[in-house]
C-alpha cells in the first residue's frame, strides 16, 4: 500500500471517532425547536451508537468521556447558547449562570452513555443497543427530579415541529417521545450492522416501518379529531384577554405602582365601549412586582380592587406573595426578619385570581424554581449558602411552593354560571410534566402558564419556552393559555396548534377562548411509566457494570448457571 494511503487511513481511522461525536452534537442542535428540521431527531443518535458500537471497547474511559462531553457540549451550545447571551442591561450573574450552565450540563447528558459504554464492554454491543432507549428515557425523566434540575432539552421536544408525531405525547408524555427517538436510531443502527444479511436486514427494516406507520397513524388520527375551534355560542367557553405589556426586565422592579398602571391602561384601551368584552384577563408573571398585599402596599392594593370592582374584570396576575410562618412552621430555608429575629418569612413567586366582590384571594405559589437564578437548589439543606446565590435583579431566593392546587374562577353569562378550575403554571414549571399533570389530576380544566422571558429577548430562547408549553397542552389535552410580559404570548389548543399569537417584543392584547374540558389523558392517568422503568434500568445497569461481582448475587444469575 502506498504511504500516502496508509496515512489517510491512519488518520481517517483516528478521527472517525470525533467525527461521529461532532456529527451527533450538531444534528441534536439543528434538530431541536425552534428549528423546522425536528426529523433530525431521528438521525441524530446514529453516529454515537455507530461510534460506541465500533470503539466503546478500544477507546479509554477518558476518551470516551471526553468525546461524549464534546458532543453534548456543541448540542447545548446550538441549542441553548441564550441562556448565557449578553442583553444591553444583563447582570453578570446571570451571564455567569448560563456559562456555568454549558460547562455543567453536557456532565449529565453524557451519564446514561457513559453507562451504556461499560455496558457494551461486559454484555456486547445487543445488549448496548438495546437498553440505549432505556436508559436515555430513564436519564431524562430522573434530570427532572430534583431543585438542580434542568429537562429543557429533553429530546421528544423535537416532535412538536415534526407534523403529527407529538400527539402520541397524551399517552407516553414528552420523555417517551423521547424514547421511541432512541429506538428509532437504535433500528436502523441494526440495519446498518446486519446490511449483509438480506433476511435480519428485513426485520429490522420492517420493525422501523411498522413502528413509524403507528406513530405518524396515530397522530394523524389525532389531529384530524382535534377539536381547535372553541363554539362562540357555547354558554361554558372562557373568553381571556392575555396582555403582553412588553416591559425592560431590568426596570419593571423600580416602581411597582407605575407596572399596575401600564396593564390596567392597555386592558381600559381594549375594552373600552365592548360590551361582554372578555370573561378573564390575564398578566404575566411578576407583572405586579411586589408583594402588594402586605400592609406597606395597602394603597396599590386596595386602587386593584377599586378598579376590578368597578370595571368586573376577573384578573388573574403574577405577582409577589409574603407569607409569615407561625412559630415552628417555618422551613429551614426562610428568612429572618431584621426586625424581629423570632419571625420568619418567604417570598413567593406566586399568581393570583381577583374577582368583583371576591373576599377570599386564590394563590399559586411556584413549586418549581430556576436553579440558582430563583433557588440555590436544595436551601433547606444547604441554608449556610443562600446568600452565596443572589442576584441583584428582582426578588432573589425565592421561596418553594409546596402544593399543586387549580385556581377557581367563576364565570357568568347570562343566567348561566360556570366554575372553572385554573391550573397556573409559572414560568419554569412548563418544563416538568409533572406540574401540568398534577394539576390536571388536581381538577384543571385550563391550563395557564405566566412567565417572564424578556431576560431573553432576541434570542431563540422565548420561542422554545412556547414550544415546551405546546407539548403540555397536548399531553393532558387541554387549552392552554399563555402570557408573557415580551413574548410569546398566545393561546394554544389541546392539539398543541397556536390559535392565537401576539408577536414578540410587541405591547399589545390577545382576545380569544379555550374550552373547559375534563376527560383525562393516558399519561394524566398513568404517568411515565417507561422512563421510571429506565431510571430503575439505569441505576441498575450503572451498579452491575461498576462492581460486576453484584451479578454473581442474583438469582437469576444462580439459576442461569445451574440450568
Amino acid at each position: 500500500m502506498p504511504p500516502a494511503q496508509e496515512r489517510f487511513l491512519f488518520l481517517h481511522s483516528m478521527n472517525r471517532p470525533l467525527i461521529l461525536a461532532l456529527l451527533t452534537g450538531a444534528l441534536l442542535g439543528a434538530a431541536f425547536p425552534p428549528s423546522p428540521f425536528g426529523a433530525l431527531a431521528f438521525v441524530a443518535f446514529v453516529p454515537l451508537l455507530l461510534l460506541w458500537r465500533d470503539h466503546a471497547e478500544r477507546l479509554s474511559r477518558p476518551k470516551l468521556f471526553g468525546l461524549l462531553y464534546l458532543t453534548f457540549f456543541i448540542y447545548h451550545g446550538i441549542a441553548n447558547w441564550w441562556v448565557s447571551s449578553w442583553q444591553d442591561a444583563a447582570d453578570p450573574y446571570l451571564f455567569a449562570s448560563g456559562i456555568a450552565l454549558w460547562i455543567a450540563h453536557p456532565v449529565f447528558l453524557s451519564l446514561p452513555w457513559y453507562i451504556l459504554a461499560s455496558v457494551q464492554r461486559l454484555w456486547g454491543r445487543g445488549a448496548m443497543l438495546t437498553l440505549a432507549p432505556l436508559l436515555v428515557a430513564g436519564c431524562e425523566w430522573i434530570h427532572g427530579q430534583t431543585d438542580a434540575s434542568y429537562p429543557w432539552l429533553s429530546i421528544g421536544y423535537d416532535m412538536i415541529m415534526s407534523g403529527p408525531y407529538a400527539q402520541l405525547a397524551d399517552i407516553v408524555g414528552v420523555y417517551g417521545l423521547g424514547f421511541l427517538i432512541l429506538v428509532t436510531n437504535v433500528l436502523i443502527v441494526a440495519v446498518i450492522s446486519v446490511w449483509q444479511n438480506p433476511a435480519k436486514r428485513w426485520q429490522f427494516m420492517s420493525a422501523l416501518a411498522a413502528l413509524h406507520v403507528l406513530w405518524a397513524g396515530y397522530g394523524l388520527v389525532a389531529l384530524g379529531g382535534s377539536e381547535d375551534v372553541v363554539v362562540e355560542s357555547d354558554p361554558e367557553r372562557l373568553t381571556v384577554a392575555l396582555v403582553q405589556p412588553n416591559i425592560d426586565p431590568w426596570d419593571k422592579w423600580s416602581s411597582a405602582g407605575d407596572q399596575i398602571t401600564i396593564h390596567r391602561r392597555l386592558v381600559d384601551s381594549a375594552r373600552a365601549g365592548k360590551k361582554g368584552w372578555a370573561d378573564v384577563v390575564i398578566w404575566s408573571e411578576t407583572a405586579i412586582p411586589s408583594t402588594i398585599r402586605t400592609p406597606a402596599n395597602r394603597a396599590d392594593y386596595d386602587e386593584l380592587r377599586r378598579w376590578i370592582d368597578t370595571s368586573g374584570v376577573a384578573l388573574v396576575t403574577g405577582f409577589a406573595d409574603l407569607v409569615t410562618y407561625e412559630p415552628g412552621q417555618a422551613p429551614p430555608s426562610a428568612r429572618k426578619s431584621a426586625l424581629d429575629p423570632t419571625l420568619r418569612y418567604d417570598a413567593f413567586n406566586a399568581a393570583m385570581v381577583l374577582q368583583k366582590g371576591q373576599t377570599v384571594v386564590p394563590v399559586h405559589h411556584k413549586t418549581m424554581l430556576t436553579p440558582f437564578a430563583e433557588r440555590l437548589p436544595f436551601a433547606d439543606q444547604l441554608t449556610f449558602a443562600m446568600s452565596w446565590v443572589e442576584w441583584g435583579v428582582g426578588i432573589s431566593a425565592w421561596g418553594k411552593g409546596r402544593t399543586r392546587i387549580p385556581l377557581p374562577i367563576t364565570i357568568r353569562h347570562g343566567s348561566t354560571v360556570s366554575n372553572i378550575r385554573l391550573g397556573m403554571i409559572v414560568c419554569i414549571e412548563s418544563i416538568y410534566p409533572e406540574v401540568a399533570r398534577d394539576l390536571v389530576n388536581e381538577g384543571a380544566d385550563v391550563l395557564c402558564v405566566i412567565t417572564n422571558d424578556a431576560w431573553f429577548n432576541g434570542t431563540p430562547g422565548p420561542e422554545q419556552h412556547f414550544v415546551i408549553s405546546r407539548m403540555r397542552a397536548i399531553e393532558q389535552r387541554r387549552w392552554l393559555l399563555r402570557c408573557a410580559n415580551s413574548g410569546m404570548t398566545g393561546i394554544i389548543a389541546p392539539s398543541g396548534r397556536p390559535s392565537v399569537r401576539i408577536p414578540a417584543q410587541a405591547r399589545a392584547i390577545a382576545v380569544g377562548s379555550a374550552e373547559p374540558l375534563s376527560s383525562r389523558t393516558v399519561y394524566a392517568v398513568v404517568g411515565d411509566v417507561v422512563p421510571i422503568i429506565g431510571a430503575v434500568s439505569a441505576l441498575l445497569a450503572f451498579l452491575l457494570t461498576r462492581f460486576p461481582r453484584l451479578l454473581r448475587k442474583l438469582p437469576i444469575h444462580s439459576n442461569s448457571n445451574q440450568g
